[in-house]
C-alpha cells in the first residue's frame, strides 16, 4: 500500500473512531445529566404545594395575602413564597423574538403586552433560581431591602438586545400606566434542554412593587409551599381544607402534575439516548468492518493502535466542552 493511500485509510480511520466515541461519550453525559434533573425536580416539586385561583385565564387572581397567611404556620411548612404576575408594553424595549419558545411562565403574551413583570417575596427561592437554571452574571438578585424600590433583574438575551447595563432605566406601560426601572441584576439561562422553556421577556421586580402596579396590596397571583418533606403533602392539604377559605375560588394543588410533566421529557430523553448509543455502536462497528475490508488488514498495527488512542484521548477534551449544549 502507498504511503500515500495508507494515511488516507488513518486519516478514515481516526475520523470515523472520533465521531463514534463522541456520540457515544455524548449519550453517557446527557443521560447522566437527565438523570441528575429528574432527581432534582424529584427533591424539590414532589414537596412543594400551591395556593392559587382556580380560574387563572386572565391572572386576575382572587388569592389574597389574608388567605395566604391562614396557611402560613402550619406545622408541616419549611417555607412559602408569594408571587404576583402582571402584563406590560414598553414604548422603548424591545422584545426578545420568542416565537419559537415557550415561556414557563406565560400570560397572553400579545404584542400590546409582550413582558411579565414577576413579583416575589423572595426571589432566591423560586424554583429556576433555587435549582440554578438562571446564573447572575452581573449585579444581583433581589433582596427585602428592594421592597418599595424600582430595582429589577431582567435576561441576559434581554439586556443584549437592547444594549443594557446595570444602571440603566426601563419605562414600561402597566395597566395603562407608566412606570421606570432600575436596572440591578442580569441572569443568563442555562443554554440545555430546558432553555426553550425561559422567559426571556420577564423582568423580576419586588413584591410590593408588583402589588402597588396592580394597585392592590392584597392580590396575589399565587403562594408557593416548601414544605419539609414529600410525606407531608397529603397531610398539609387535608389540613388547609378545614380552614376558612373561599375553596369554591382557590384551589390548592401539589406540584406532582408539574413533576410529571418536567420528568417525563426527561425520561424520554433518557429512553431515546439508549437507542442512540446502541444505534452508534452498530452503525460505528459496520463502518469499521467495511474499512478493514478496504485494507485496513494492510496497516501497520501499532500506528492503527496510535490512531485509535489519538482518538479518544480527543474525545475526553470535546466531549465535555460539547456536553455544555446539551
Amino acid at each position: 500500500m502507498s504511503r500515500g493511500k495508507a494515511l488516507l485509510h488513518y486519516l478514515i480511520i481516526f475520523i470515523v473512531m472520533f465521531i463514534i466515541m463522541n456520540i457515544i461519550t455524548m449519550s453517557l453525559f446527557i443521560e447522566k445529566g437527565s438523570t441528575k434533573v429528574i432527581n432534582d425536580y424529584k427533591k424539590e416539586l414532589k414537596s412543594e404545594v400551591t395556593l392559587s385561583s382556580i380560574t387563572q385565564e386572565t391572572h386576575q387572581s382572587e388569592v389574597t395575602l389574608n388567605d395566604a397567611e391562614k396557611l402560613n404556620h402550619s406545622k408541616y411548612i419549611k417555607n412559602y413564597n408569594y408571587e404576583k404576575i402582571l402584563n406590560a408594553s414598553s414604548p422603548t424595549l424591545k422584545p426578545v423574538d420568542t416565537r419559537f419558545c415557550f415561556p414557563r411562565v406565560r400570560l397572553s403574551n400579545s404584542e400590546d403586552s409582550p413582558f411579565l413583570l414577576a413579583g416575589y417575596s423572595s426571589m432566591a427561592l423560586t424554583q429556576d433560581f433555587n435549582q440554578k437554571e438562571y446564573k447572575l452574571i452581573e449585579g444581583r438578585l433581589l433582596n427585602a431591602d428592594d421592597e418599595n424600590t424600582d430595582n429589577t433583574v431582567i435576561s441576559y438575551s434581554l439586556a443584549k438586545d437592547n444594549d443594557l447595563k446595570l444602571g440603566d432605566t426601563i419605562k414600561l406601560n402597566v395597566q395603562d400606566h407608566e412606570t421606570a426601572l432600575t436596572v440591578v441584576g442580569i441572569y443568563k439561562n442555562k443554554v440545555g434542554v430546558m432553555s426553550h422553556l425561559k422567559p426571556y421577556n420577564t423582568l423580576f421586580i419586588s413584591l410590593t412593587k408588583a402589588m402597588s402596579l396592580n394597585h392592590s396590596s392584597q392580590s396575589l397571583s399565587s403562594v408557593t409551599y416548601y414544605l419539609n418533606s414529600e410525606k407531608d403533602v397529603k397531610k398539609f392539604m387535608k389540613q388547609s381544607k378545614n380552614k376558612p377559605i373561599d375553596w369554591n375560588k382557590l384551589q390548592l394543588k401539589s406540584n406532582d402534575a408539574q413533576y410529571d410533566a418536567c420528568v417525563s421529557i426527561f425520561e424520554n430523553i433518557n429512553t431515546n439516548i439508549h437507542k442512540v448509543y446502541w444505534l452508534t455502536l452498530i452503525v460505528g462497528s459496520v463502518i469499521m468492518l467495511f474499512i478493514y475490508y478496504l485494507g485496513l488488514s494492510k496497516l501497520n498495527i501499532y500506528k492503527t493502535g496510535c490512531v485509535f488512542l489519538i482518538a479518544v484521548m480527543l474525545t475526553f477534551i470535546t466531549s465535555p466542552m460539547m456536553s455544555k449544549y446539551t
